[in-house]
């Protein structure tokens, strides 16, 4: 049997696979959207949106806001109105980009940096009391895909998009 062959047969079993991967990752994003309502436990004064959008400024120290909304896939608008507002908190400071003078960058406050921990230290822990049934192996293995499957999807495709959606199932 030649190779041709011998994979020729296994690609509608990966297109399947690959198909219930895709709505796995659908279920996945709206679960993570539809518990938001843990958000909410952790304050009262900042969205979902000023945390996610202090992490970036977390992860990334001194940034411009041009890049905060690159980060996040959103119009700058909404950046500028998220970092007037943890501005306000004092959560945020606002600086001068030392090679360009022109332009603006945007750090965490010792409370900003206190207020992502609390954040992250609750989001944790009800993360983790969803998967105490996973041992550590498992959450380990877990991230490593995740954070595999991140990179991945991240890289721009190296053919050309396939011109009919025949090969999708339709879900029920």
């Amino acid at each position: 049997m030649s190779t041709t062959s011998s994979t020729a047969g296994l690609e509608p079993r990966r297109t399947e696979a690959v198909s219930g991967l895709f709505d796995a990752l659908l279920d996945f994003s709206r679960s993570v959207r539809a518990r938001g309502s843990d958000w909410a436990t952790l304050t009262d004064d900042l969205s979902r949106g000023d945390l996610v959008t202090l992490g970036v400024v977390g992860v990334h120290g001194a940034i411009r806001p041009g890049h905060i909304a690159a980060k996040l896939g959103v119009d700058p608008s909404v950046v500028s109105r998220q970092l007037a507002g943890l501005h306000r908190l004092e959560l945020v400071e606002r600086g001068t980009d030392p090679a360009d003078r022109r332009a603006e960058l945007i750090s965490l406050t010792a409370a900003g940096h206190e207020r992502l921990r609390e954040a992250r230290r609750t989001m944790c822990a009800a993360l983790g009391e969803r998967l105490d049934h996973w041992d550590v192996d498992q959450v380990v293995q877990a991230t490593a895909v995740v954070e595999d499957l991140g990179r991945r999807l991240h890289e721009p495709l190296t053919r050309p998009h396939p011109t009919t959606h025949a090969a999708v199932k339709e879900r029920p």
